[in-house]
């Protein structure tokens, strides 16, 4: 049955949005201590170049997963949501193409620099700090600009799927928890905002995609 694909496909975007929500606030915290004492910089620092790797790769291949099969089934449901899993497909190229380079980049490590000349290496992401903001500098290799911006687009296109979604079954805290996670995507170049907005937008989601679910489950039951 076609309700079916709408049960499945938001079932899989939750379990989605639940990781991505841990995560973020993970980061947004690791991010908020850099703001209580500059000791926390060099924490930071240590920290930072392994929990990438750790909230890259293991997690976000979950998300993705989740993700690409729950707009696949929204689609099948209706080809209203045919944008969610465009945008889907498109976080999943941003997904591999941070993962290639992460690999590559460990690859070089491991062969002393040898498979790229020392201009082009990756450096350590800058940051502006001051009392009240962490932003990030623009200044980043080409494949992980390229990354983020198709993260970006990505995920914008499959919030308005979920934006369009909360409309058609009349629940309107799940536009606007859409709008939230949308806005802290767009900021994600301030981490404390960003971050902060999108593990808001993300937790709301997750609670208010599943009373669409509740409703399904009583109309199924009469």
């Amino acid at each position: 049955m076609a309700i079916d694909f709408l049960e499945h496909g938001i079932s899989y975007i939750r379990w989605s949005l639940l990781i991505i929500s841990a995560d973020t606030i993970t980061l947004t915290l690791l991010f908020l201590s850099l703001l209580i004492t500059p000791m926390a910089a060099y924490v930071f620092t240590v920290i930072i170049s392994y929990f990438l790797l750790i909230s890259t790769v293991i997690p976000y291949v979950l998300i993705v997963l989740f993700w690409l099969l729950g707009f696949r089934d929204l689609t099948r449901y209706s080809r209203r949501y045919l944008i969610g899993f465009i945008g889907s497909v498109i976080t999943t190229s941003s997904y591999f193409i941070n993962i290639a380079y992460m690999g590559y980049l460990m690859a070089n490590e491991l062969t002393g620099n040898a498979l790229i000349p020392q201009p082009i290496m990756l450096e350590p992401l800058i940051l502006t700090y001051n009392k009240y903001f962490i932003v990030f500098s623009l200044y980043l290799p080409l494949p992980i600009f390229a990354s983020l911006i198709l993260g970006v687009l990505g995920s914008v296109l499959s919030m308005l799927a979920l934006y369009r979604l909360g409309g058609d079954f009349n629940v309107t805290r799940t536009r606007i928890s859409a709008l939230i996670s949308i806005v802290g995507i767009l900021t994600i170049e301030a981490p404390l905002i960003g971050g902060l907005l999108i593990s808001i937008g993300t937790a709301l989601l997750t609670l208010n995609l599943g009373k669409i679910l509740s409703e399904l489950s009583k109309v199924e039951s009469y």
